[in-house]
């Protein structure tokens, strides 16, 4: 038994150039943004500090305007290495 999976239709060149030119747009578009995410490292690791200090002394909402604090044991420790903040790559 045959599956339609089972054979795949040859590109065309027009298909070619037109997925070498869309990859290539792309990967610009994908490095524009690595260099513009690596480049809000400094205003991220505030942006956490502010979080952590914010949860540990407000604490957050648990239910309606029921809060809970967070103790400083229940704060992971951030993993050292160096692409630990990287969210999508």
């Amino acid at each position: 038994m045959r599956y339609v999976q089972d054979e795949k239709p040859e590109r065309t060149a027009e298909v070619k150039a037109w997925l070498d030119e869309e990859i290539a747009t792309q990967q610009v578009r994908y490095e524009t943004i690595a260099t513009e995410m690596e480049g809000l490292q400094d205003k991220r690791n505030g942006w956490i500090a502010r979080f952590l200090e914010i949860i540990q002394n407000k604490g957050f909402n648990v239910n309606g305007d029921l809060r809970r604090q967070i103790t400083p044991e229940e704060i992971p420790e951030r993993p050292d290495r160096p692409d630990a903040d990287k969210v999508v790559w």
